[in-house]
């Protein structure tokens, strides 16, 4: 009798981990489409529009003479087995919105 009772606490109790599981899935997921969706203004959006969601990281701001902040900002690409090339960008506003511009060593 003790052993069919154990039996069925261990299948109970495997079933309720499987749903526990299901569910912590299927919140991740639906926090990664989210932040998917989220909608950017100013500076990270027109960086998310250009090079791709969460692609480049602002490396430096730099305030020029004019009082404008331009943005130093770089682009990792990844190759098989190998270090990363970097390609860096200077992201700055305008009067009809932002602009960048490669930067060549």
């Amino acid at each position: 009798m003790l052993k069919i009772f154990i039996f069925v606490l261990i299948l109970i109790t495997l079933v309720m981990l499987s749903f526990f599981i299901d569910g912590v899935l299927e919140l991740h997921k639906q926090e990664k489409e989210d932040k998917m969706n989220l909608v950017r203004d100013g500076m990270e959006g027109y960086l998310d529009r250009t090079f791709g969601f969460g692609n480049v990281t602002i490396f430096k701001s730099i305030l020029d003479a004019e009082g404008n902040t331009r943005y130093l900002v770089y682009l990792p690409k990844y190759e098989w087995f190998k270090s990363p090339q970097y390609e860096w960008f200077e992201v700055y506003t305008t009067q009809s919105g932002f602009k960048h511009e490669a930067i060549t060593k």
